[in-house]
């Protein structure tokens, strides 16, 4: 069978920017070729990088698939329905499937004429499950972990347990073999590949969907498996995607010394907990060893108050540690900080004060939303001014605001300008004196394109009258 897999791209203008900056492998996607490539003809079609809505359908109607996939963040969600709705119209006997984040904690919103099927929470399985039964003419009431549109109902099939990480295929990155010279962050440079190490994490954050997502578990792989696909990987630079990567402190000091001694050459960022790196700082040493050069961190708030109504189980003491054991190691730390709709002025200006204080080497602020399938969502959910899902990007405001809308915005953009001196200026020193000169031309780009981002996010805010607190 022929079988169509899409990189989905939204349509906004601010999302357009961003796909120019950070444009990772659609890492889920080739999995589920992988699944499934044995026996069927797979191509991944990745709309950031081959072009649009227009070379879509053409490649649609040109290749002629019996199965069509796609998935994504709930921003992404409406041109995911647009992406099967193309299909459809090219024929309506292909088979559509919706995976992704949003499909799996708003599963409901998915009930769409052009959608046959979604599936929900990891789809790996179920989706070569789907296309075998889809093959011979079977039906899917019996595969676990879907959701089946028929004439305008739904239809839970049984839930499906998380599959333990060492079973799945190692995903088929040849799929994207023509465009991976293109995916990269313009944070640590292009030449990047993704890589799931974990599974799940210990904090119960009520604005964090991962680990209600893997039932409270937290899943790893075996240094054996890890090593067998990061010799298979030609990038020079890693990134875990995982909630949180070294809780297992055997299981990490081993994986580090076997990547020591193998002499992989690889540079690798991964996100941490603050108490994860206060804890274990042995780990740390051992990881930078390894070759860790770069982590995200939730710091997200100044005050400890303001972190247990987030339900962190981290303090402001744990973040300022983590930050001192990060820099003896070398280890550069990009936070992650929101500002709450109901923040004040001078709440803006103390977490901005306090990522100064940390010296976080790059920040990234969000606006605090509560998306779907976390704790936050169901605190909030009767309190939703703006019910576009286009807008729910971490940079538009969902929820009422204290200050006007305006004031805001500004002050948002405001606190990336101010962080920008001066360790913003020193982190890329740092890196592009690890560049070649071919390397350093790609990052200018990247920087470039961060330059539109914040003018188009600038331009989003000017523009947007949006709900009124």
């Amino acid at each position: 069978m022929r079988i169509l897999l899409v990189r989905v791209a939204a349509d906004t203008r601010y999302m357009q920017a961003m796909y120019k900056v950070v444009r990772m492998e659609p890492l889920s996607l080739e999995y589920l070729g992988a699944a499934v490539r044995p026996h069927h003809d797979v191509k991944l079609f990745d709309m950031r990088l081959e072009g649009g809505w227009d070379e879509l359908r053409r490649t649609i109607e040109k290749w002629n698939p019996q199965v069509v996939g796609t998935g994504g963040d709930t921003c992404e969600s409406r041109a995911c329905k647009r992406v099967l709705s193309l299909a459809k119209a090219h024929d309506r006997r292909i088979l559509t499937v919706m995976g992704g984040i949003h499909a799996t904690t708003m599963t409901e919103d998915c009930l769409h004429p052009d959608i046959d099927v979604v599936c929900v929470n990891e789809g790996v399985f179920a989706f070569r499950s789907l296309v075998e039964r889809f093959e011979k003419g079977e039906g899917f009431e019996e595969i676990p972990g879907l959701a089946l549109n028929r004439d305008g109902v739904q239809h839970r099939t049984a839930p499906r347990p998380l599959a333990e990480l060492d079973t799945l295929p190692f995903p088929d990155r040849s799929l994207t073999a023509d465009v991976r010279n293109k995916y990269g962050f313009s944070l640590w440079g292009k030449h990047l590949a993704l890589m799931r190490y974990t599974q799940g994490c210990v904090g119960r954050c009520d604005f964090c969907p991962s680990w209600s997502l893997s039932g409270g578990r937290y899943l790893r792989r075996t240094v054996d498996s890890m090593l067998a696909e990061l010799q298979a990987i030609q990038e020079p630079y890693i990134y875990f995607v995982c909630e949180e990567s070294l809780l297992d402190t055997k299981l990490s000091l081993a994986l580090a010394e076997a990547i020591r001694k193998q002499g992989l050459g690889k540079r690798f960022g991964m996100p941490l907990r603050a108490d994860t790196v206060v804890k274990k700082p042995q780990v740390i040493e051992a990881w930078a060893a390894a070759g860790l050069e770069d982590t995200i961190v939730g710091i997200e708030q100044a005050e400890d108050d303001q972190l247990q109504d987030r339900d962190k189980t981290t303090s402001v003491k744990d973040n300022i540690a983590a930050l001192k054991i990060l820099k003896a190691n070398h280890v550069n730390c990009t936070g992650s900080m929101f500002f709450r709709p109901d923040f004040t002025q001078d709440q803006f200006d103390r977490l901005v004060e306090h990522t100064i204080e940390l010296q976080v080497d790059c920040p990234q602020y969000f606006v605090l939303t509560p998306i779907p399938g976390t704790k936050l969502y169901d605190k909030s959910r009767d309190s939703l001014v703006e019910h576009d899902f286009d807008l729910w990007d971490f940079n538009h405001c969902v929820l009422p605001t204290r200050m006007p809308l305006t004031k805001f915005y500004d002050a948002y953009m405001t606190a990336y300008a101010t962080h920008l001196q001066p360790f913003v200026v020193e982190f890329y020193k740092r890196k592009l004196a690890q560049m070649t000169a071919e390397e350093t031309d790609e990052e200018m780009d990247g920087l470039m394109g961060f330059r539109e981002v914040f003018g188009t996010l600038h331009e989003d805010h000017k523009e947007y009258a949006g709900p009124q607190a």
